[in-house]
């Protein structure tokens, strides 16, 4: 199975029609994304609702929508986006932690600059807003206009934005870019797919996946290719796993990390949730008897 799918070919290799897909995202929690074609990005977070940058790069890959995001794609075929996360990363090429503009920061758009290495961001799945744009603002420049051809009194200033003095020579500034993504864009993640097959054609097999979480499918499928390994033997096959690129049996990159007693990964809201080694081998135990 590929790690993701277009919309378009889920009808041929699945049995899927689209009025299924409407279907899935309308009445079920099935998560569609969409691929992104390479742009340039800046990678951060959010801090209190406002964009904290890390770095620029370039991405070409899948990037996650909020459930609006993608009813508003199902319905109206498009949506537009100025940031998203991103959730294949090592589809991430030309990192540099430099600040890119002559704005300083705190600005509307970023409003603190880490400069992090690439190596120590510790996120899986990573929030970025596409590159903005450096410019003066058009609205302002008209306005400065308007008041050097005559307007130049004490009441037209007070009718201007605050901050702003059409005396004084415009400075740059920046201003957030977005991309639309149309219906064609849509894609659907091999974990997703399972759980879409799982709505539509409800064997006991996929209702069984239904309330499996992602590392249990995960276990499960490892299981089923290794029955005779124990489980510190599995614990041992993941650790070694998680430095291969790509990965061998976790495709879906579900693990972050396996330390020496704790094991780290990310369950189907991208949240990072961490089990001990000695519930790590009672839950091997229990799928194998299930």
């Amino acid at each position: 199975m590929k790690k993701y799918y277009r919309l378009s070919e889920l009808d041929k290799a699945f049995d899927i029609s689209v009025d299924d897909a409407h279907y899935l995202n309308s009445e079920t929690d099935v998560s569609f994304c969409v691929f992104c074609p390479t742009s340039d990005v800046i990678l951060g977070g959010y801090r209190k609702g406002k964009f904290v940058g890390f770095g620029c790069a370039s991405y070409s890959g899948l990037i996650s929508l909020d459930k609006a995001q993608q009813t508003e794609l199902f319905e109206n075929k498009k949506v537009n986006l100025k940031g998203s996360v991103i959730l294949q990363k090592d589809k991430i090429s030309r990192y540099t932690p430099d600040y890119p503009f002559t704005v300083k920061v705190p600005n509307p758009v970023i409003i603190e600059w880490l400069s992090a290495p690439y190596d120590d961001i510790p996120f899986q799945q990573l929030p970025y807003i596409f590159m903005p744009e450096q410019r003066k603002s058009m609205s302002k420049q008209i306005i400065k206009t308007f008041y050097e051809l005559g307007a130049k009194n004490e009441e037209s200033l007070s009718k201007l934005p605050e901050k702003f003095d059409p005396r004084k020579p415009l400075v740059d500034e920046l201003f957030k870019s977005s991309k639309t993504f149309k219906f064609d864009d849509i894609c659907i993640t091999s974990s997703e797919l399972e759980k879409a097959k799982a709505y539509l054609f409800k064997t006991p097999e996929h209702d069984a996946t239904l309330n499996m979480r992602p590392i249990d499918i995960l276990l499960t499928n490892i299981i089923a290719q290794f029955p005779i390994l124990k489980p510190s033997q599995i614990w041992e096959k993941l650790k070694s796993d998680i430095t291969n690129d790509p990965r061998s049996f976790d495709t879906d990159e579900i693990i972050d990390e396996i330390g020496e007693d704790t094991l780290y990964w990310y369950n189907s809201s991208a949240e990072l949730q961490q089990m001990k080694k000695k519930s790590f081998y009672n839950l091997i135990k229990k799928l194998k008897i299930n």
